[in-house]
């Protein structure tokens, strides 16, 4: 789909009712849109539903100096014909949802917010995704792959060999682009101050096994964000909606579901 400078790569399924709102989901850094095989077949059957590739990832064009992932989301909306879509990201794809929802909160319906960061908050560590970058600039990308995948990040879906094949599929096929010295993404906005403000129905999903920052930061954002709710998955890690899909798909169909019907009711 053509986008700005460049084309997001997304796929399209489940019914084409144009009085549902769709629901759009957004993945995580180094991955690709497949992450959510477990979740699409399942929203398909009650939602439209898109996945894509943020740029720079998965089979989407590469970066251009300047873009903004919060401004491809909504442009990729509109260029899809949506008005107003649920928005659901893991991680990186969380962060992306929250600052498009403060940015035009008469696009998203509702968020769910999956293992998120929070943009503009100081880590009291090292940040996962900037530990990996220090590694790619000190000892080049596929040295950063290798200490991506075995990072403690990650342990969790390493114990699934299903989810573990999937995640070596997806960060094998990364290009890095992120790591290296070419065009970059605009920071997301300082959102910490801007939370309180964000009235678009939240659910925030941790998984119990998530390492400590993002595990603060999903507690923070349930506590912050006006009517949001917390629901944490026993058993799994950041990529919670991989390693517990049954649970996650649960939740999340239960949050869409209660917000489709908040605007039949409220209109």
């Amino acid at each position: 789909m053509p986008v700005g400078q460049g084309a997001l790569w997304c796929e399209r399924s489940g019914p084409t009712a144009p009085d549902l709102d769709p629901v759009v989901l957004i993945h995580g850094f180094s991955l690709d849109r497949s992450m959510w095989a477990p979740q699409i077949a399942t929203l398909a059957e009650r939602h439209p539903t898109i996945a894509y590739d943020l740029r720079g990832f998965g089979r989407s064009t590469p970066p251009h100096p300047g873009f903004d992932h919060a401004d491809d989301l909504l442009a990729l909306l509109d260029a899809l014909d949506v008005r107003r879509a649920h928005v659901v990201g893991l991680s990186l794809g969380a962060n992306v949802a929250l600052a498009a929802a403060a940015r035009a909160p008469g696009r998203v319906r509702s968020l769910v917010l999956a293992s998120p960061g929070l943009p503009g908050l100081q880590w009291r560590g090292e940040r996962p995704p900037d530990a990996a970058a220090a590694v790619a600039r000190a000892e080049g990308i596929e040295a950063a792959r290798l200490f991506w995948l075995h990072h403690p990040l990650f342990a969790p879906a390493r114990a699934s060999s299903e989810v573990r094949g999937a995640l070596e599929r997806m960060v094998g096929a990364f290009a890095g682009l992120q790591w290296g010295d070419g065009p970059a993404s605009r920071p997301l906005p300082d959102l910490v101050d801007a939370i309180a403000s964000i009235e678009t129905p939240a659910l925030v999903v941790s998984g119990t096994l998530d390492i400590d920052g993002y595990r603060e930061i999903a507690h923070l954002l349930a506590a912050r964000l006006p009517g949001a709710s917390l629901v944490e998955i026993p058993g799994a890690g950041h990529l919670v909606s991989m390693e517990r899909p049954d649970a996650f798909n649960e939740a999340v169909l239960g949050h869409v579901g209660g917000a489709a019907a908040a605007r039949v009711d409220g209109g």
